[in-house]
């Protein structure tokens, strides 16, 4: 059936989504649990099993390629799991052979035939034969007949490669999956992983891969590292996978100490450097595909520090990789900005048409700002007639929810492929037709299931088969995959894909309204909404209206066509509205709403899509293994909590601005001016903001939701107007805690902003053995609380303080509370000495950051882990715990505070209960 919009909101729960959605299916045996590690290469036994083994006997590889080994290998492994017996690769090819070969065809094509004895899969080379096995394996995964087989297939672009932003020390930027899957240090040492992640990869056509991140250290291209890279690359070769890596333009200056003082693309000693750097390289990896570099952004080193441009950068190292076959790639990714983010890169870029060499490629992210969940195409795209080009799109979901939101991008990608560009004959070309490859930002990290959540990895499956052929329609990719991972359960299919296809356009509805984007913190970690951070940057919200007009110059910068209509308030796409202009909140849309009541409407809307969606999949109870239909369900439920936090703080933003009641529905606001400090063991009077978006008055009994009968709470009762706020406190008593607690304001009403707020807890002073708040020498200080900055050096007397080298203080402003706005934190590792009185004692230390992402900070004592944290997301704190033993008489400890290596660790308190 078609699945739209329509039909996926029809009735509510009678619609798509309804329980009885396809009656007089069969009832299915509850499947055996998986764990999402086999990702869409699952080879489960298949009904017919025996009539196919007659016919599919054994494999005959011709040829001895290590690729072509690679595709007998899966092919066998394919087989025999899903015939249930063995399917081996013998010589000669007998009757009910499988045979795998080269042909006269294009390069990493294959066709796929049934003969009257064999099947025969042939490839244009190596890797088309090894696509081709892949291929016919999933066609029968999918259960497709055998008899009449008769498929052929090749790649619509050369390049199709996968970008892992990936740290020597293991971390991944934007990375949302743990940590990386690569181990550097014990390369040459292989891990097993390293080939499932091959044949992951190639099995959906996917043939480069850069492995590290494009933030690049200097010291992937050390001699001592290239021999372990060489022992990786060996394991991608066999998949038909070439590696890449990232490189730092400054490495000549890095990796000699200086002896090279400069990185100057025409310094002679530079480009002796950089040879001798890939002779190296070829030696080691004789198919190394190239560099790709990030070079003259967000601080990165680059050709214009020595008054060159972009192209030249690029085409000194291409010189060079281009005698081994080699390419650069060069990212267009610059920006200064946010008031002239949008068209930065095009005025770099544009004028440097026609210099790049034959062998660079210009990697263009596909919208002009930052991988938002709507934004126009990129205008470079038909802006580089003469120059190689490729899109870089971003499977790891930094503005789409991390690995909380289901954000199906399959969709929003095909509208950048598809987006004609007016540059040429007609319309075209369309983006697809104007690049050479695709290049993906990848969300795999060392999670048992890849990709951090079970269906992110439709994600990735989706970016590769684009990359192979961009006129895939979104049904057809997401249906591709549903099957392969869950099987051809009906009901199963036709949910999931209704969900999948809705998702993107559901997490654009109550977060980004009309185009605007970017409403996160911009130097954190792009996944909590905090539209007041981007004010006057992303959009520029009065009383009167929303928006950034941008008319005077960036419409300017596509064909006339879409000049003409992106400059005009009339002809403007609803969706792209407020990328485009500043309105009034009285504008009114094509739908006939005005802009604040379509803000409204969607982010509810929205929401309540999400609550359809988790409810949906809870139906598929049985339908699904009970392992992976519990980690989904876990994912929709903090999918929902999230979903309501955008919901709650957009419609709070643009209603506290614009002040205009809704037609629809009506609603409280609770802002809370401490940001949420309680303290455990004593009275709170906690402060809140009451917000009436009523279109009448109201008379509100305010109280917190008690955790348990360990919590005290009293009521506040007050009386508020429409359309005005009151502040009020209400009264609290929290347990003696050292904890993060999620608590709920009830009021009797909708009200926003009054569930799912986390609430740091810290004990009362005087009901401690010791309590310090860490940070700056003169930022507020919590009631009680001994004050430690970088200059409270060790004293016995006081019993705490530094010991050597102090660490550096950061503040970050009267928004947050007194116990969460500062902190100090260091790269290397610093000590505080601290007094234990006798007996046991529980130390608990608060980790976070008000601003950027917080890495893990790692607190020991003698060379023993007390306690450590997990790497946070700007805005998010945590206690972390140890237990300690002062004795019979008490001791000092020395702890030693550091991170994972070259990572900045964090302290804002420290107590002892």
């Amino acid at each position: 059936m078609t699945i739209t919009r329509r039909t996926l909101l029809a009735g509510g729960a009678a619609g798509v989504f309804a329980a009885g959605l396809l009656p007089g299916l069969p009832a299915f045996a509850a499947p055996a649990d998986e764990d999402g590690y086999d990702l869409w290469l699952r080879y489960r036994p298949l009904p017919d099993r025996d009539d196919l083994a007659r016919q599919l006997s054994h494999i005959v590889v011709v040829g001895n390629h290590a690729v072509l080994r690679s595709a007998g290998a899966e092919l066998s492994r394919g087989l025999s799991a899903m015939l249930g017996r063995p399917v081996p690769v013998q010589d000669g090819a007998g009757k009910n052979a499988v045979v795998v070969q080269v042909g006269d065809l294009a390069a990493e094509g294959f066709t796929i035939k049934r003969r009257a004895d064999r099947v025969e899969i042939t490839g244009g080379d190596e890797r088309g034969a090894l696509y081709g096995a892949f291929r016919f394996l999933q066609h029968l995964q999918r259960q497709r007949p055998l008899q009449g087989l008769d498929l052929a297939d090749r790649p619509a672009s050369p390049l199709r490669m996968l970008n892992h932003w990936d740290n020597l020390n293991g971390s991944i930027e934007r990375g949302y999956a743990g940590k990386s899957i690569f181990a550097w240090d014990e390369l040459p040492g292989l891990r097993e992983r390293y080939v499932d992640y091959a044949r992951a990869i190639a099995s959906v056509g996917v043939n480069n891969t850069v492995v590290n991140n494009v933030n690049a250290s200097a010291d992937f291209l050390r001699s001592e590292r290239l021999t372990g890279l060489a022992a990786l690359a060996g394991v991608l070769r066999q998949w038909g996978v070439r590696l890449w890596l990232s490189a730092n333009y400054a490495a000549p200056i890095t990796l000699t100490a200086g002896q090279v003082p400069v990185a100057d693309p025409f310094d002679p000693g530079v480009q002796k450097w950089w040879q001798d750097k890939i002779d190296e390289i070829y030696r080691l990896i004789p198919d190394f595909g190239g560099f790709l570099v990030k070079a003259n952004s967000e601080g990165q080193p680059g050709p214009l520090d020595y008054g060159r441009t972009h192209a030249d950068g690029a085409n000194m190292l291409a010189d060079r990789l281009a005698p081994y076959g080699g390419k650069l790639v060069w990212r267009s990714f610059v920006h200064e900005g946010f008031s002239d983010w949008a068209q930065y890169q095009y005025n770099v870029f544009h004028p440097l048409d026609g210099q790049f060499h034959e062998n660079a490629v210009v990697q263009t992210k596909n919208g002009p700002i930052d991988f938002q969940v709507r934004e126009p195409v990129n205008p470079l795209f038909g802006g580089l007639p003469r120059t190689n080009q490729m899109v870089e799109l971003e499977i790891t979901q930094e503005y789409t929810g991390h690995a909380t939101h289901l954000c199906y991008l399959v969709p929003e990608w095909k509208t950048v492929l598809g987006f004609p560009t007016y540059q040429g004959p007609g319309s075209g070309p369309t983006v697809a037709e104007v690049v050479t490859g695709m290049a993906g930002v990848v969300n795999i990290g060392d999670d048992r299931d890849w990709t951090g959540y079970q269906l992110g990895a439709a994600n990735t499956h989706g970016f590769a088969r684009l990359a192979w052929n961009p006129r895939l329609s979104a049904d057809e990719i997401v249906t591709e995959w549903i099957e392969l991972t869950f099987g051809l359960d009906r009901q199963v299919g036709s949910v999931l894909k209704a969900i999948m296809l809705q998702s993107w356009e559901t997490y654009e509805s109550y977060t980004s309204p009309l185009g605007m984007g970017y409403l996160t913190y911009p130097l954190g970690a792009h996944f909590l909404p905090d539209p007041a951070s981007t004010h006057n940057l992303s959009h520029y919200t009065t009383s009167e209206g929303t928006g950034f007009d941008r008319t005077a110059v960036f419409p300017k910068l596509y064909a006339d066509h879409w000049r003409d209509i992106y400059g005009s308030l009339e002809n403007c796409p609803d969706e792209l509205l407020l990328f485009m202009h500043w309105v009034p909140y009285t504008h009114r849309l094509k739908s006939g709403k005005t802009v604040v009541q379509h803000i409204y409407d969607s982010h509810f809307d929205g929401y309540e899509r999400v609550l359809e969606f988790r409810r949906a999949w809870g139906r598929l109870a049985g339908r699904v293994d009970a392992a992976r239909h519990a980690d989904i369900a876990a994912t929709f439920d903090a999918h929902v909590v999230e979903a309501e936090r955008w919901r709650d703080t957009i419609v709070s933003y643009f209603y506290g601005y614009s002040r205009i009641l809704s037609t629809g529905t009506e609603w409280l606001q609770v802002e809370y001016p401490n940001r949420g400090l309680l303290i455990g063991g004593a009275a709170n009077d906690l402060p809140l903001v009451l917000t009436n978006a009523f279109r009448t008055a109201q008379t509100v009994t305010a109280s917190v939701r008690p955790v348990d009968s360990s919590w005290k709470v009293g009521t506040t009762t007050v009386a508020i107007e429409s359309g005005a706020s009151a502040s009020i406190t209400v009264p609290v008593t929290p347990p003696l805690l050292t904890d993060l607690v999620d608590l709920a304001i009830d009021t009797g009403r909708t009200a926003l902003g009054a569930e799912h707020q986390t609430f740091v807890v810290t004990p009362d002073a005087a009901q401690c053995r010791l309590a310090l708040d860490i940070g700056t020498a003169d930022s507020p200080l919590v009631p009680g609380y001994a004050r430690v900055s970088p200059g409270t050096t060790w004293d016995v007397t006081r019993g705490y303080g530094w010991v050597g080298t102090a660490p550096q203080p950061r503040d970050r402003g009267a928004a947050w509370d007194a116990l969460r706005r500062d902190f100090v934190g260091d790269y290397p590792a610093r000590t505080l000495r601290i007094t234990l009185p006798p007996g046991k004692v529980r130390l608990s230390a608060l980790v976070g950051d008000g601003g950027p992402d917080c890495p893990p900070t790692i607190i020991s004592e003698a060379g023993t882990v007390l306690a450590a944290s997990t790497d946070l997301p700007g805005g998010v704190f945590t206690w972390i715990h140890a237990d300690l033993d002062g004795g019979p008489a008490g001791r000092t400890a020395d702890l030693v505070l550091d991170s994972e290596p070259d990572r900045f660790w964090h302290l804002g308190a420290l107590v002892l209960t």
